[in-house]
């Protein structure tokens, strides 16, 4: 799947126009919509992460001291006894002899550098740490100025964000304004074809009460005529 950029990115939302958020019930109702979106989101199984998954495989050492936390083993203590110089248990053997006189060349030859160390730590030691914080210092310096940047770049987003939105936001009441006029145009225009709907039906039903009374007139009338013309013909 390609990486949608961040051009391609729509957001409706408008943090710094939006005010829904501050209404009663709005933020409780949030939280249950995000809840419920949650809640049928599925989660990851277990199953896609590899089982015989080896860790610190590149370092024995590492290696083993997971091993040995894994297992509940406590951290072993420093092995002094190679700082020793035991003497041999059989004084009568000379290989005995050889390793216990290869290991106290050993460990002077530990001392020796260890004293060449010390003194060049008395020596340097002092500069070397002065020259040392020096670059530590340089380095906050540079992580500082970078977090300045960072800031700075976050403050002037926003400050775009907060133009753009507020212009949004003046379109967005303009044409909130013309849609309620139109709406109120349209209910009005509603009421008045409502009104004349029923005013004419009061008009239908007034014609045919009308027509129904002239109609009852001419019958009375010609009933009238009859009657006239019938006493007239018995005279």
């Amino acid at each position: 799947m390609n990486a949608t950029r961040a051009s391609d990115v729509f957001l409706d939302s408008l943090p710094y126009i939006d005010q829904e958020i501050e209404y009663e019930g709005m933020r409780e109702k949030v939280d249950k919509l995000v809840e419920q979106e949650m809640k049928r989101t599925p989660r990851r199984d277990l199953a896609q992460f590899p089982s015989n998954l080896e860790l610190f495989k590149n370092s024995p050492v590492l290696s083993s001291y997971y091993q040995r936390i894994q297992q509940g083993k406590t951290k072993s203590d420093l092995d002094t006894a190679r700082y020793t110089l035991p003497t041999p248990a059989n004084t009568n053997d000379i290989e005995e002899w050889k390793k216990a006189v290869d290991n106290s060349k050993a460990q002077l030859e530990h001392s020796n550098f260890r004293s060449v160390n010390i003194a060049l730590i008395q020596k340097y030691g002092g500069n070397a740490w002065r020259t040392h914080n020096y670059q530590l210092e340089g380095e906050l310096q540079r992580m500082q100025f970078a977090l300045e940047q960072y800031r700075t770049e976050i403050l002037e987003v926003n400050k775009q964000r907060k133009a753009q939105q507020l212009q949004a936001g003046r379109q967005l009441h303009a044409l909130e304004q013309k849609w309620t006029e139109l709406i109120g145009h349209t209910i009005q225009v509603e009421v008045a074809c409502a009104t004349l709907a029923k005013e004419l039906e009061q008009l239908n039903l007034y014609e045919e009460q009308l027509k129904n009374e002239l109609g009852m007139s001419n019958l009375e009338i010609r009933g009238e005529d009859i009657d006239n013309d019938n006493n007239k013909e018995a005279e």
